[in-house]
């Protein structure tokens, strides 16, 4: 008889151990920081982007330790897990294309279909040069976002 293969599930917002857990709400109580998100918003926005086909944007995230991580696109087993460590997290709204070496490059807007979705899960969040960032925590974090017009 032949075995059933099944697919590994995808980590979801609040895959980590008891460890990094404790670590982490240890950070937020020195803090005396707010919730903002939660794991129901955080794996709403990671079924959106990871059902994606076309495009998927960069992310980067502040952690309530004070680490920032580097650009990354992959959004199944990159993401900051647990969430409930992530500060604040920002997301590229832009993609550029090159048509040819001698014309400029097409600045294609996404935030079009991916700013509506963040308003509609429910994130406080603020759009800012090409890049949403989403607050896991309040007070809001303005660590290297870009400055107000």
């Amino acid at each position: 008889m032949a075995a059933l293969m099944v697919a590994p599930s995808l980590p979801l917002a609040d895959a980590g151990g008891d460890d990094i857990k404790r670590k982490l709400r240890g950070h937020i109580a020195r803090r005396n920081l707010a919730g903002a998100a939660n794991d129901c918003k955080w794996n709403e926005l990671l079924a959106f982007m990871r059902g994606q086909t076309e495009w998927l944007p960069s992310y980067r995230y502040g952690s309530v330790s004070g680490y920032v991580s580097r650009w990354d696109t992959e959004w199944d087993y990159h993401p900051p897990f647990p969430f409930m460590g992530v500060e604040w997290f920002d997301i590229g709204l832009t993609s550029e294309e090159h048509v040819g070496m001698l014309l400029p490059k097409i600045i294609i807007d996404h935030g079009v279909w991916i700013v509506p979705e963040l308003e509609r899960i429910g994130f406080d969040f603020e759009v800012r040069d090409r890049v949403a960032r989403i607050w896991g925590y309040l007070p809001r974090n303005y660590h290297d976002f870009p400055p107000a017009d």
